[in-house]
C-alpha cells in the first residue's frame, strides 16, 4: 500500500509540468523557440540540448531557459541539478513569473527524496503569496496534502484534500483529492466515519458542484431514505431536483419537485417547484400541463416570486392557442403589476407584436412607443422604434416613417437597426449615403514611463510576441497589468501590446474604456483577427469572409482556447458531434477535442458547417446564423411556426432570447466590418 501510494505521488508530481505551444523561430530567440518546441512535443533530450545555449546573460528569456531545464531534469529525477537551476533562476532573475512554479519544483524535488516536512514548509509559504496564481495554488494545496500523507498525518491531509475540493470544484486536482480521500477512508475507516448525516450531505454537495452528478444523487437519495425531519427532507429534495435540472433529467426533475409541491405546499419551495414544473412543460410544448400548473401557482401563491414569469407563460400559452384575449389580458397584467420583473419589457414587446400580427396596428404603434418610453436604452428601445416606422409605413404615413428610420440611422452607437433603416429609406424613395466610418488610425506612441517591474515584463513579453509564442506574452503583459496603475497612457500601451499578442478580448476591453479616437477604438474594437486563414477557408467555400470574421467575433471573440460550457470549442465554437459530422463529410480523420483549439482545423470545419447551413436555408443568413446557434431542428420548427415572409419579422419572432440577440449582433458585426475594412467603391 505504502508503494502504491508513492508511485501515486511521484506520479502526481510529473503530471504537473507546464504544457507549452508550438511557436515560429528567429534568430538568437530561434533557438529558445526551437528548444520550446521540443519540449512541447515531449522531446525533453533535445530540448534540454538547446535550451543550455540559451543561458548567456544578454538573452531576455533566460529565465524561461532555467526553468524549463528545472523541469526536465526533474522529470529524469536529478534533484542536484533541479536545486542548482532554481537557485540561478531565483538569484538573476528575481522578478521573473517562473518563480512560483520554480517553487513547486523546489517542493517536488523533496517529496522526490522523502522529505516531506520541508515539501510541507515549502508548499505552505508559496501558498501565503496573495497574487499566486490559482492553477499554482490549487497544485501547491494538492501536494502539500500528499506530503503530509506520506509523512503519516492522514487527518491534516484529508483536512486539505477537503479545502481543495471546496474552493476549487473544477480544478484538475480535484479528482485525485477525491480518489485519495476514498484511499483514506478505506485505508483509516475510524477517523474519517463516512456515515453520519452531516458527512453525506457535505460530500454529496461537494459532488454536486465538482459535476459528478451519479454519484451525488446515489447520496442525495441516500439521505433521503435516512431522514425523517421535515426541514432535512425539503432541503436534501431541493437539492435533488436542482441536481437533475442541471443534467437536464428533466422527468426525473419533474418527479422531486410534484413531491416538493405536494409534501411542503408552505414552504418558499413550493411555488418554485410548481413554476419549474410548468416551465418543463412548456419547453416540451406541452402546453395544456405547464398552463394548469402556472394557473395554480397564481392562484395558490399569488405573491410569489414567480408569478410574474408564470403569468408571462401563460400569456405565451394563450397566444400558441389563439386565445387573443387572455393573451393581452395576461402580457397587460405583467407589464402594469410588476415594473421591476424580469420579463416585463417582454411582455409589452409580446404584446405589441400581437397587436401588429393581428393587423391592429394603431394599437401595436402605441404599445411599441409605450415600451420605448418604458425600455429607455434597454435592449428592446431602438427595436421597439423601428417597428413604429414599420408601422408608420404600413398606414401610409411615410414622412413618419422617414423621421424615425433616419434618427436610427444617425444613432450613436452601431446596431443591427441602422442597416434595417437605411432599407426602409431606400424602400421609401428616399435613400441616404451611409455615414462613411471613421479612418481607421493605428496610433503609435513612445513608451510611457514605467516602473522596472513592467519595464521587465514588457520586454519578455514584445521578445515573446516576436517569437509568436502568444500565450506566454499574454501572461507577462498580465503581469504589467498588474503593477499598473489607472494610468491612461500605460492602458493604451497594454491595449496596443495584448492586440499584438492576439489577446483580442483584453485588447477589446481596454478599448472601450479609454478616451482614444473612434477611429483607433474601432481598430481593437473590430480587429481583422486571424485574417489569411478565414479568407482562405471563405473562398474555399464560397463565404463572405467579413460574414465569418463578424460570427467568430461574437462565438469566441477570436479566443482559440474558447470553451463554452454547452462544451463548444474554439474559434467558431464548434461542438464535437458536430466536428465529427462535417469532418466525416469533408473526408477527414474525427478530431478530438484539443484539435478543435487548433485555428486551421477549428476554421476549416466551422466554415463548412456555416455554408452547409446556408444550403439548407437558400442562403438566407438569418436563419442559418439562427441555426448556427440554436440548431437545425428549432429553426425548422421557427419555420413552421412563424407563418411570414418577411424575415425582418420572423428575427423578432425568434422565441430563444438567445438567438434573436445572436443573429443581430451578427450581423451588425457584419456591417461593421465591412464598412470598416472592405475597399470603397
Amino acid at each position: 500500500m505504502a508503494n502504491r501510494a508513492r508511485i501515486l505521488l511521484l506520479v502526481s508530481i510529473f503530471a504537473g509540468f507546464p504544457q507549452p505551444l508550438f511557436p515560429q523561430t528567429g534568430d538568437q530567440g530561434e533557438i529558445f523557440a526551437k528548444a520550446y518546441a521540443l519540449y512541447s512535443s515531449g522531446n525533453l533530450a533535445q530540448a534540454k540540448e538547446l535550451f543550455q545555449k540559451t543561458l548567456e546573460p544578454k538573452f531576455r528569456l533566460a529565465d524561461y531557459s532555467l526553468y524549463y531545464l528545472a523541469a526536465i531534469a526533474l522529470s529524469e529525477a536529478n534533484v542536484d541539478q533541479v536545486r542548482q537551476l532554481v537557485a540561478q533562476l531565483r538569484q538573476r532573475f528575481p522578478q521573473s513569473i517562473w518563480l512560483p512554479n520554480a517553487a513547486l519544483l523546489r517542493a517536488k524535488t523533496d517529496i522526490v527524496e522523502k522529505n516531506y516536512a520541508s515539501a510541507v514548509d515549502r508548499l505552505r509559504q508559496l501558498r501565503t503569496d496573495k497574487s499566486l496564481k490559482r492553477e499554482i495554488a490549487e497544485e501547491a494545496l494538492y501536494l502539500q496534502a500528499q506530503a503530509l500523507e506520506a509523512q503519516g498525518d492522514p487527518s491534516r491531509a484529508h483536512s486539505l484534500y477537503n479545502e481543495l475540493r471546496n474552493t476549487s470544484p473544477n480544478s484538475r486536482w480535484t479528482a485525485p483529492a477525491r480518489k485519495a480521500q476514498a484511499r483514506l477512508r478505506e485505508k483509516f475507516p475510524d477517523l474519517f466515519p463516512f456515515y453520519t448525516i452531516d458527512s453525506l450531505a457535505d460530500e454529496a454537495d461537494r459532488l454536486t458542484r465538482e459535476r459528478q452528478s451519479n454519484e451525488a444523487e446515489i447520496l442525495y437519495k441516500k439521505l433521503l431514505n435516512n431522514v425523517s425531519e421535515p426541514e432535512l427532507r425539503l432541503r436534501y429534495l431541493t437539492k435533488l431536483a436542482a441536481l437533475h435540472l442541471a443534467t437536464r433529467s428533466r422527468d426525473e426533475a419533474i418527479l422531486v419537485l410534484e413531491q416538493i409541491a405536494r409534501d411542503f405546499p408552505d414552504s418558499t419551495e413550493a411555488p418554485k417547484a410548481l413554476y419549474q414544473i410548468g416551465q418543463i412543460l412548456w419547453n416540451r410544448h406541452d402546453n395544456i400541463q405547464a398552463l394548469e400548473h402556472f394557473k395554480l401557482l397564481a392562484e395558490k401563491y399569488p405573491t410569489s416570486a414567480d408569478v410574474d414569469r408564470a403569468r408571462y407563460a401563460s400569456a405565451d400559452i394563450h397566444e400558441y392557442f389563439g386565445r387573443k384575449e387572455e393573451a393581452i389580458q395576461l402580457y397587460t397584467t405583467v407589464q402594469k403589476q410588476f415594473p421591476k420583473s424580469e420579463v416585463r419589457d417582454d411582455a409589452a414587446w409580446r404584446l405589441a407584436w400581437l397587436y401588429y400580427r393581428s393587423g391592429e396596428l394603431q394599437s401595436a404603434s402605441a404599445s411599441f412607443r409605450e415600451l420605448v418610453a418604458q425600455s429607455k436604452d434597454g435592449p428592446f428601445a431602438t427595436a421597439a422604434y423601428y417597428w413604429q416606422a414599420r408601422i408608420a409605413e404600413r398606414l401610409g404615413d411615410a414622412e413618419t416613417a422617414k423621421q424615425i428610420h433616419r434618427q436610427i440611422v444617425n444613432g450613436g452607437e452601431e446596431s443591427y437597426y441602422q442597416a434595417l433603416a437605411l432599407r426602409g429609406l431606400e424602400r421609401l424613395g428616399s435613400p441616404v449615403e451611409d455615414n462613411k466610418p471613421t479612418k481607421l488610425n493605428a496610433v503609435i506612441e513612445s513608451d510611457p514611463p514605467v516602473g522596472p517591474e513592467m519595464t521587465f515584463h514588457l520586454s519578455r513579453a514584445r521578445e515573446l510576441t516576436a517569437l509568436s509564442l502568444h500565450q506566454l506574452a499574454v501572461v507577462e503583459l498580465d503581469e504589467v497589468n498588474r503593477w499598473s496603475k489607472p494610468n491612461g497612457r500605460v492602458r493604451a500601451l497594454l491595449m496596443r501590446e495584448y492586440f499584438n499578442s492576439r489577446a483580442y478580448g483584453r485588447s477589446l476591453t481596454l478599448a472601450n474604456q479609454l478616451p482614444i479616437s473612434q477611429g483607433e477604438r474601432d481598430l481593437y474594437r473590430y480587429p481583422l483577427a486571424y485574417w489569411e486563414l478565414i479568407q482562405q477557408k471563405a473562398q474555399e467555400r464560397g463565404l463572405d469572409p467579413y460574414l465569418v470574421l463578424a460570427l467568430i467575433r461574437q462565438e469566441s471573440l477570436f479566443d482559440t482556447r474558447a470553451r463554452s460550457p454547452a462544451a463548444a470549442l474554439g474559434l467558431m465554437q464548434i461542438i464535437p458531434p458536430t466536428a465529427a459530422r462535417v469532418a466525416k463529410q469533408l473526408g477527414l480523420p474525427t478530431p478530438s477535442p484539443e484539435t478543435l483549439f487548433q485555428p486551421e482545423v477549428n476554421v476549416a470545419l466551422g466554415t463548412q458547417y456555416l455554408k452547409d447551413l446556408l444550403q439548407r436555408y437558400s442562403n438566407n443568413w438569418f436563419k442559418a446564423l439562427a441555426a448556427y446557434n440554436a440548431g437545425e431542428a428549432a429553426v425548422d420548427r421557427w419555420e413552421k411556426e412563424i407563418a411570414t415572409e418577411d424575415i425582418e419579422e420572423f428575427v423578432e419572432r425568434i422565441p430563444y432570447v438567445e438567438t434573436r440577440g445572436y443573429v443581430k449582433l451578427v450581423l451588425r458585426n457584419h456591417r461593421i466590418y465591412k464598412r470598416l475594412y472592405e475597399p470603397q467603391k
